[in-house]
Order: structure tokens, then sequence, then C-alpha cells
């Protein structure tokens, strides 16, 4: 399947909502524009054949006035102006370059001698009528000053002319790119919204899912407890972006749906979201919802961007006028940070309101940091683990080894927090303590320390 219907098809077939598809690129309609521009070219004698054979490469442009090779040849470049990109395709040409390619038609050879014989002089400029002659499309431009067209061209030595530029204006290339801006500033106000839009929807979202979990209800701590779990699958789903070493980064859309629809299925295996009682699963099939929608603009920015490559291809390949990537990224108006940022918000919003362990662990033995002490470099530490560096006379923080462990008193025991993980965490603070207990007995009695055996 051709790409132009694959991407009508995906427009049509993936559910997006309408004023997303009236806001996509339009392939065909670019597609059409190519075809002008490619009749246009060949009205004035450059085919694709000719204009690769005769291609100044970018480093061939670079070499001008350094070597004493003739520059022959034609370039194709863009100049930012408030209307737009302004595409120019320019013939360069050594005036001490008495040969003039063969391959170029008779008509062109005829009017490029004229050129060499104005030495400089300002050719005619064209007429809005479309049956004039080559001479009558061509402007010719000598000795540029610096930064006109981004660059300055100068002969190979003082005694020798400067090369001469001649500007062949072209209408339907700066069409293309006058549509392809104009569609990308409207993919990107519509991003925009739709992002100010899920934001709005995160942030009534985490009103509600604090009105769920209030610490004040007395069922408020089983609560709490699902949506850690629930949030804790989600986080370790890295639905849209992994930190895995073998793939980090951006999930494609593809992947994100997979991940998407496995933390979903997680959600039904020991009936979690029915926990949450029937105010909690609105929140949840809010917060899904969102999730899918963010899924959504992923694939929507993916289908447009794969769109904006291929015609841009298919611009150069049709044309031989080589615009990409040499183009000014347009690209970046196709923002790929709105799932970036989005999932942020979420994080901000939503994950932080329901604590996770992880957040709350000891350095050094990696389970829940109870009870708390606070050394003066501000380092939290479970009890037990600063005690035996205490008796290991082991001075120095383990994180950012300043002298301040020996110091440390009964003082240093973070009450606040202790409460806050004694409420927040209670089965698993009540797990640490008996270890603590435990550990604490067999310091007494010995390793061979366990459980009382009746004998």
């Amino acid at each position: 399947m051709k790409f132009a219907h694959r991407y009508s098809h995906t427009l049509e077939s993936e559910g997006f909502p309408l004023h997303w598809v009236r806001c996509a690129i339009s392939y065909r309609q670019l597609k059409k524009c190519i075809k002008r521009i490619r009749d246009e070219l060949a009205e004035l004698g450059l085919p694709p054949e000719i204009l690769n054979h005769l291609w100044l490469s970018e480093d061939v442009r670079d070499s001008i006035g350094k070597s004493d090779t003739s520059i022959v040849g034609f370039s194709y470049s863009f100049l930012s102006c408030p209307s737009g990109l302004a595409p120019k395709l320019t013939f360069l040409i050594d005036p001490n370059e008495s040969h003039i390619p063969e391959s170029l038609s008779a008509e062109t050879r005829e009017y490029l001698r004229v050129l060499l014989g104005t030495s400089g002089k300002q050719a005619a400029s064209s007429t809005s009528e479309t049956s004039v002659s080559l001479a009558q499309h061509v402007v010719v431009s000598c000795g540029l000053a610096s930064g006109e067209m981004g660059k300055s061209f100068v002969s190979a030595s003082e005694a020798c002319k400067p090369i001469q530029e001649v500007e062949i204006p072209l209408h339907s290339d700066s069409e293309f790119f006058q549509i392809l801006k104009e569609e990308l500033s409207i993919l990107h106000d519509l991003q925009e919204r739709e992002r100010k839009e899920l934001d709005s929807q995160v942030k009534h979202l985490r009103d509600s899912l604090v009105e769920t979990i209030s610490s004040h209800l007395s069922w408020s701590r089983p609560t709490l407890s699902t949506w850690r779990e629930i949030f804790r699958l989600y986080i370790d789903s890295q639905v849209f972006f992994s930190t895995d070493e073998l793939d980090s980064g951006e999930r494609t859309s593809t992947v994100a749906h997979q991940q998407l629809v496995k933390f979903q299925s997680s959600l039904s295996e020991n009936n979690r979201y029915k926990k949450l009682g029937k105010n909690g699963r609105v929140v949840l099939e809010s917060f899904l919802k969102i999730n899918f929608v963010l899924l959504q603009s992923l694939k929507f920015q993916e289908i447009n961007r794969i769109a904006l490559r291929k015609i841009l291809k298919k611009f150069d390949k049709r044309t031989a006028l080589r615009a990409y990537p040499a183009i000014p990224l347009l690209e970046p108006l196709l923002a790929r940070n709105v799932a970036k940022i989005l999932c942020q918000t979420i994080s901000q919003e939503l994950l932080s309101i329901v604590p996770q362990i992880t957040d709350y662990l000891c350095p050094i033995c990696l389970s829940i940091s109870f009870k708390p002490v606070r050394l003066r470099c501000n380092h939290v530490f479970c009890i037990r683990c600063l005690v035996i560096m205490q008796r290991a006379q082991q001075n120095q923080c383990a994180l950012c080894r300043r002298e301040v462990v020996m110091e440390a008193t009964s003082d240093n025991l973070d009450q606040e927090l202790l409460a806050f993980l004694s409420t927040v965490f209670p089965k698993e603070t009540r797990i640490k303590q008996k270890e603590n207990e435990r550990a604490a007995r067999m310091d007494l009695y010995g390793n061979t320390y366990d459980a009382c055996t009746l004998m």
C-alpha cells in the first residue's frame, strides 16, 4: 500500500477527533504542488537529470574562492522572511569559464552566453506572464555581499571576476513550502490546545483523587494502599518512557499501546480496581482515559511526522532540488515533547499524591527507613544501619562522606518522618520493626538466636 493511501486510512480508522484530522498535513495537496514544480522546471529546461548532473555539493560551494577550479552548477537555499520560507534556485558560474555545459538546453546556453557578455549587469526582471522566454525568468546577481543568501562568493584570485549567481525564480516551490509551514503551524497550535486541555483534566483528577483518599476518613488507609499499588504498577509499566538501559527514551505509539494494555490487564488481577469503591473506580477510569488520549496524541504526532519526512524526500526525488535535510528544520514544530510534558504533569500532580515506598528506603539496607535517623548532613538512615556504623566506628556518612555518624544521638530521630511512615506504610513499618527487634536480640544472645523452641 502506498503511503498516501496508508496515511489517509490511518487518519480515518484510528478514531482521531475530526478537528485533529482537519489539521493533519495535506499530503495529497503537497504531492500536486511537487508535480507543478517539476513541470515548471521542465519548462525552463531544467529536468531532474540536468540538475543532478550540474548540482554543486556543499563542499564545492564552500571551496569557492579557495581554489582555481572553475565553478558551474546549481544550488538551492532558503531565506527566512516574515511570510515564511523563501526558497531560491541559483545557477553559479565563473565568468572566466568559457565552456557552457552542453547538457543545458540551447535556449539556456544562449542566455548564459548573454550573461557572460553583460559582465555582471543586472538582467531584466521577470514579468507576471507565464509565456515569456527563459531570459525573463532569470535574475542575475554578481559580487553578493556577505550574509546575502547565507554566503559571499569571491573569485579565486583578485585578477578574476567575481562569481556570478543567476537566480531562477520559481513560483510553485514557494507555494509548496508556504502550505507546509502554515499546516505545521496549525498542528503546533492544535498540540498546545490539547496539552492545555489534558493538563486541566489531570489537575481536576488530582482534586478528585485527594478527595477519595483523604486521610481523615476511617477507610482511607486500605484505599491509599490500593492506589499506591496501582501507581507502582503504572510506574513499572513505563508506558510512554523507558528507563531501561537497552531501550531508554521515548516509546513509539505501538510499544506505548502494548504497555498501557499490559498495565490495564494487571489491574484486573486480584480485582484491584474493586477495592477502590465507587468513587475510586470513577477516578481510575478517568486516569486511564487520560492515558489513552495521550496515546492518541502520540499516534497523531507520529503519522504527521512520517508524512513530513516522506513529502520532503518525495520533493527531492521528483525535483532534484535537494531541500531535505538542508531545509531549515520544520520538524520541531511537531513538538516531540508533548507526551513528555504531560507525563511530567501526571507524575507531579497525581503520582506524588500517593507516596511510594521507594522514596523512603534506607540507602544501605534498601528497606524502609524505620526508625529514621537524620544526620547533620540531612541524609536519612534506618536506626539499625546507623547503630551498625557506629559500632564499626565508621564516622563518615555513606552518601556524602562527611564525618557526622558518631555524633548522632536519639535527638537525631526524625519524629515527624517516623509518624508519617507509620501512618502511610503501616505494613512495611511493622515488618521492619520486627526485623529490628530480632536483630537486637541476636546481638544479645548470639547469631544462633531464633524463636523459642519448647522441649
